[in-house]
């Protein structure tokens, strides 16, 4: 087992008053009491339930801390806590009194019924006590703090245990004295014992570490973008205190590499056009309000769905809050959190931080799964295009992809929710296989393995009998969810009682066969809570524990290789032993229906397309990863922040196609053939090119010939192609013309080009002729009145002279 030394002790709460000495008689009956002897219990049912407050509604016991964290005969003691007042009233609570049963628990069973109140014990053996109150007020809480002496400790029993704890506290009454004020705590006490343990059991930490289901993500908006990466990734956030509060040995942490890359997407690259309205951003702040249905901006002429009606996924409700009421405990306030003012460069700053953390870990404990996380389950049930699948699980490398990218293990899939049967299990190694990307690790529930869940481990990791050449790691359900609840229990019962719940759970594990060398993996759910004083005092706690040796999880891969191959259950965790914990477990349904997963595939098409006509694809490719987070397993029951985060890559795509258009225009052909004019416009902050125009005339009256050849038009700018057409016969008709990329993705709407057709027929010759003919009687008039008289009768006498 490994040792280390514990980490400084946290400032305990000041208290002034002395725990009440006790006589060392009081260990005789736990002495004389057979440990492990009969049990009672009130309910017959085995199943672990969820944590209670307490076993009244006014007033609650919370145990905070215990020091050390796992109990050692003939060292002393220390119990921290509070008193917390539910109520609209004062209470009157002058002690706190600490006591152990008569009875160990020697199993996981005796411990969860002893926590839900379940067993009876028998009678008490008093630890010590605290003066408390006198009063403690409305709605507020007082500490206690009960000191256990090494005197009174060592006559506990020499061998490792689990020790039932009750605190109770104490009402004054009128006339001075006191009563049980009906606040009492059930809580354990896990003892070291004075021997060795022979066979410890070997335990191994894989914990997930992803992204939240927070739209905020994937915002252009600068400002939204950098307070929601400085959430996910930041100093307070989740990621960080799985990082630094689990302080155990040999932890693998197993990681969605977009934590560490904070991508953001680029805004829209379409110019609004003259007079359009643009449209309000998707907020991606849950507001505390109904879901409303958004209107949609109009859209500019010219623009719009093909079909003249909105997308099923185009309409995104208001966020609302993910709890319909919001409860705290009496020192909380629900004051909603102001922002942090979080900018680009503290984002830049977290991810470099989470990247030095992750690459000062050893490659054994570094597991990277695919970008984004994608939802191994989903894609098998949907089976997008090959493109798609591609670009999930294989993705290029960037030259710009921080270096510790390139450590630890790529091999690893963690399948959300549910537990895969041989044959679904091939259908996933077949999908991540079939892009070339290489799969040899997969972490299922160990029910996969058992079929069962009280069965106690064995084995953490098995090879696979199918598909071949995969090896199985086997969470322990039971366990996990504990981890999973943990944050809720120390809500309500003290990060303490949390903390010593978990190790009592191990040592009854340890303690139901412990001649046997056995394995268990821990591996809470994806975004599990991580409670900071849980975790530091499970931490100190496991390691201090002698039943436990800590083990890496690359170590139980090893020991599997080469040995009996198991064949997959399809069994998941199982209510009937589990109970309330199984919900801890279960993955809601992910919001991407089939219709969805369609509309997905086209959107991936058409931005591989617009790539091809853009002169610049920065924009298109920073959008690429918002489109491959939507098959994340992450959204699963976030359906509305799935949607926010769909209308930013979708709008995006869309007004990118919209963005190039073609000019409504009227022509009067006049000839027999000839070329139109079709003005093309590009609204784009980007140059395209290769865009191709099509014209398709509406009935018979014209003719078009030869089609336009590739435009290529300058960022904000237009250009005109010319069609070839020809005239068939005299009349009105209609050229519709469509742009699309080279591949057939179309852009702008078909736009009408409204023609009037005048062919050069037999009608030229007849206006010819008449004309000619024209010519020739005007010519002919003119001739006759400009011809000379004829000869006069009579001679003519000339000037001057006479006949």
């Amino acid at each position: 087992m490994t040792t280390t030394s514990p980490r400084p002790r946290r400032a305990l709460r000041p208290r002034s008053l002395p725990a009440t000495a006790l006589a060392l008689g009081v260990w005789a009956s736990l002495v004389a009491a057979p440990l492990g002897g009969p049990l009672t219990t009130h309910e017959a049912s085995a199943a672990p339930g969820s944590p209670s407050t307490t076993e009244t509604t006014e007033v609650s016991v919370l145990l905070d801390e215990v020091d050390p964290v796992v109990l050692v005969p003939g060292e002393p003691l220390t119990l921290t806590g509070r008193l917390l007042n539910h109520g609209s009233v004062p209470r009157r609570l002058t002690s706190l009194t600490a006591s152990l049963s008569a009875t160990s628990l020697t199993s996981r069973d005796q411990v969860g019924q002893w926590l839900d109140g379940e067993l009876s014990l028998g009678q008490d053996v008093v630890l010590g006590d605290d003066t408390v109150g006198p009063v403690v007020p409305a709605s507020g809480a007082v500490p206690f703090r009960v000191e256990v002496p090494a005197s009174v400790t060592e006559d506990l029993p020499d061998d490792a245990g689990v020790l039932p704890l009750v605190l109770r506290a104490a009402e004054e009454e009128d006339d001075g004295a006191t009563a049980p004020a009906g606040a009492r705590l059930r809580s354990t006490l896990s003892s070291a014992g004075l021997g060795d343990v022979a066979n410890p059991l070997e335990t191994a930490w894989v914990v997930p570490l992803a992204l939240p289901a927070d739209p905020g993500l994937f915002s252009p908006v600068d400002g939204e973008h950098a307070e929601a990466w400085a959430a996910a990734i930041g100093p307070e956030s989740m990621v960080t205190a799985w990082l630094q509060e689990l302080d155990v040995p040999a932890v693998t942490y197993v990681v969605d590499p977009a934590t560490v890359l904070a991508q953001q997407p680029a805004p829209s690259i379409a110019t609004p056009r003259e007079g359009s309205v643009e449209p309000t951003p998707t907020p991606t702040t849950p507001a505390p309000q109904a879901p409303t249905t958004a209107t949609e901006t109009p859209a500019p002429e010219g623009t719009g769905a093909e079909d003249g009606t909105t997308a099923p996924d185009q309409t995104v409700p208001a966020p609302v809050p993910d709890d319909a009421v919001a409860t705290t405990t009496p020192e909380q306030t629900t004051a909603p959190a102001e922002p942090s003012g979080a900018d680009a460069e503290d984002v830049r700053a977290a991810a470099a931080t989470l990247s030095t953390t992750l690459a000062g870990l050893p490659d054994e404990q570094l597991w990277w799964l695919p970008r984004h996380d994608p939802d191994l389950e989903l894609v098998r049930r949907r089976q997008p295009p090959q493109d798609v699948v591609a670009d999930l699980f294989a993705p290029a490398a960037d030259a710009t992809d921080p270096l510790v990218l390139s450590t630890g293990r790529r091999d690893v899939a963690w399948p959300v929710g549910g537990a895969p049967d041989p044959g679904e299990m091939a259908q996933m190694t077949a999908l991540v296989r079939g892009v070339d990307a290489d799969l040899r690790v997969v972490v299922l529930p160990r029910e996969s393995l058992t079929a069962d869940s009280a069965a106690l481990p064995r084995r953490g990791a098995v090879p696979l009998e199918r598909p071949g050449g995969l090896l199985a790691l086997g969470a322990d359900s039971w366990t996990s969810a504990l981890v999973a609840q943990s944050p809720q229990e120390a809500e309500e019962r003290g990060a303490g009682a949390a903390a010593q719940h978990l190790l009592a759970h191990t040592l009854g594990t340890h303690l139901e066969d412990p001649t046997e060398v056995r394995e268990l993996v821990v591996a809470p759910p994806r975004r599990t809570p991580a409670s900071t004083e849980m975790l530091e005092q499970l931490s100190d706690g496991w390691r201090q524990a002698p039943w436990i040796s800590s083990v890496s999880a690359q170590d139980l891969l090893d020991r599997a290789e080469g040995s009996q191959q198991l064949r997959l259950t399809g069994e998941g965790p199982q209510e009937a032993v589990l109970g309330d914990l199984v919900q801890q477990l279960r993955a809601p349904e992910s919001p991407v229906d089939p219709e969805r997963a369609e509309v997905l595939a086209v959107s991936a098409e058409q931005l591989d397309d617009l790539t091809t006509v853009l002169d610049d694809s920065t924009a298109l490719d920073s959008w690429r990863p918002v489109l491959d987070t939507l098959w994340s397993g992450v959204w699963r029951g976030h359906e509305e922040g799935w949607l926010q985060t769909r209308a930013v890559v979708r709008d995006d795509i869309q007004s990118t196609r919209d963005g190039i258009w073609v000019t409504p225009s009227s022509v009067n052909f006049l000839t027999n053939q000839g070329d139109i004019g079709i003005t093309v416009v590009n609204d784009l902050g980007v140059a395209v090119e290769d865009v191709v125009l099509e014209l398709v005339a509406t009935n018979g009256r014209l003719q078009v010939i030869q089609q336009p050849d590739p435009v290529d038009i300058g960022a904000d700018s237009r250009a005109t192609a010319s069609v070839t057409a020809r005239s068939i016969t005299r009349g009105e008709t209609t050229l519709v013309a469509q742009l699309s990329t080279p591949d057939g993705t179309t852009l702008g709407e078909p736009v009408a080009i409204e023609v009037r057709v005048q062919p050069t027929g037999i009608w030229v010759y007849w206006v010819l002729g008449g004309v000619a003919g024209l010519v020739l009687v005007l010519g002919l008039a003119r001739a006759l009145r400009s011809a000379p008289d004829g000869p006069t009768d009579g001679p003519t006498a000339g000037p001057g002279g006479s006949t």
